[in-house]
């Protein structure tokens, strides 16, 4: 009970909400799907209220016998995600509406999603790693095949397919580094090279069990399925995929290279060659893009790109980098898909050229879904402009080393800015747009003002935040 109290608290309640979820599919009758998700955002407010009750201080603070720790670090990505979780939920209103006889099936599974990713942020060793990273998977799976329109059960089984090939390499990866070592957990494995010389075979189960997390990020070359999932999935289907999942997989690469990266020669070098080639493939390919979800699945590849390319560096400043720029894509990213909901639920615009002359239109959203693209792109004055200048400085002061690699990255965060570019010159060209904005959903308004306040917000208040983050990954 003390573990469950000091460490455990939000996860078990999440827990406790998603039973009662899967409960209540079996009970309920179809006129109560309103009732689900405020179950939901309950559950959501109940575990992220319980991060005030958790024991914190400087050291890691384990449980179920080390399998589980707690420290500054969980505790920021754990009350990331369940904020992002809290939006997403709101942002599935029509979604739910149009199959409300599945309601309280589509939060079980959304709720255990968030579940394994608290959980993948926390765990100690591989196994439990591997664990919460393929149930976050299948999660995710289930969550595509919820429309069961041709299109979306196509495209999900190919994520399935690509997804298990993902975690065959991991098992592969893992079964070499337990036969060098003989152990599982990340301290055990950090403490046995730390007395024995590495080898090169350590470098190579780093790479395939790396490869997993690569999958879940769109990082090159397991990339090819975050267009054609997207474009085939609902929109908060999609949201959640581009936020969630990335929480997780960030925190656990950034544990993870915290420990092996002393005792590897070279993998620095190889996954900032394959940011970078991340950053300019998807951002050359997002500016061919006229369909608003391909373009934003290569948003999201272009992001983890630049993401990826500061965990290279691996210092408490390029760390602390990292953090800040995760923080402020969060904000942006929920805050663009809660536009592009609003404007699908009401008149379906799927298109940038369906977009045209929407300013004249609804001139307050456009100014906010503007804001929120901005942000994505890395202009001021928005937060976007301080994370990418953080993390891009964070890079240039590792050396001389890493500055080809910068220079690439940053040719290809300008291209992206094209791409963003079409689609808010579309809204703002002189033309007639007979399109009707539905202004009664209040929960869509609601995520983008506050998402495009924030980008601003962030942005003024951004030295605070960073000492935030600094010190999180201090206590890393």
């Amino acid at each position: 009970m003390k573990d469950l109290f000091n460490v455990y608290l939000p996860e078990f309640i999440i827990i406790l909400f998603t039973l009662f979820n899967m409960s209540a599919a079996f009970f309920a009758k179809k006129n109560h799907y309103k009732f689900s998700k405020g179950v939901t955002l309950c559950g959501i407010v109940f575990a992220l209220s319980s991060t005030l009750f958790l024991e914190i201080s400087t050291d890691n603070i384990f449980a179920f016998r080390g399998e589980f720790v707690s420290n500054i670090y969980t505790l920021f990505f754990k009350i990331l995600i369940l904020i992002s979780a809290f939006f997403l939920t709101l942002l599935s209103r029509n979604l739910l509406k149009a199959k409300r006889d599945r309601a309280f099936e589509y939060f079980t599974v959304f709720l255990a999603g968030v579940l394994f990713a608290m959980c993948a942020v926390s765990v100690t060793d591989f196994i439990s790693m591997f664990v919460s990273l393929a149930s976050l998977s299948i999660c995710s799976y289930l969550l595509l095949t919820y429309t069961k329109s041709a299109n979306a059960t196509q495209l999900s089984f190919g994520y399935l397919v690509i997804s298990s090939v993902a975690a065959a390499l991991f098992l592969l990866g893992l079964s070499y580094l337990y036969g060098l070592c003989g152990e599982f957990g990340f301290w055990q494995v950090s403490d046995y090279f730390s007395a024995n010389p590495p080898q090169v075979l350590l470098t190579f189960s780093l790479i395939l069990i790396i490869s997993a997390i690569w999958f879940k990020l769109g990082i090159v070359p397991f990339s090819s399925w975050l267009p054609d999932t997207f474009a085939g999935a609902g929109y908060p289907i999609a949201a959640y995929i581009s936020s969630i999942p990335p929480l997780a997989c960030f925190g656990v690469l950034a544990r993870l290279l915290m420990i092996m990266l002393p005792f590897t020669s070279g993998l620095r070098l190889t996954f900032a060659f394959l940011a970078v080639v991340t950053v300019v493939c998807a951002s050359l390919c997002a500016i061919r893009q006229n369909n608003i979800k391909r373009l934003m699945a290569y948003s999201m590849s272009v992001q983890s790109g630049i993401m990826l390319l500061g965990l290279c560096v691996f210092s408490v400043y390029s760390l602390s980098s990292v953090l800040f720029y995760i923080f402020c894509y969060i904000f942006a990213n929920i805050g663009a898909w809660a536009a592009l909901i609003l404007f699908f639920n009401s008149s379906g615009l799927e298109d940038v050229d369906d977009f045209r002359g929407l300013i004249y239109h609804r001139p307050y959203y456009v100014i906010a879904f503007t804001l929120v693209l901005i942000s994505l792109a890395g202009i001021a004055p928005t937060c976007g402009f301080v994370a990418k200048l953080y993390l891009f400085s964070a890079v240039a002061r590792s050396g001389f080393l890493f500055l080809p690699y910068l220079v690439v990255a940053m040719l290809g965060s300008v291209v992206m800015i094209f791409a963003y570019w079409k689609l808010i010159r579309a809204m703002f060209r002189r033309v007639e747009n007979t399109a009707l904005i539905d202004t009664s959903v209040m929960s869509s308004k609601f995520i983008l003002y506050a998402c495009a306040f924030a980008s601003i917000f962030c942005c003024i208040f951004a030295d605070k935040i960073i000492q935030l983050c600094q010190l999180v990954s201090y206590y890393m």
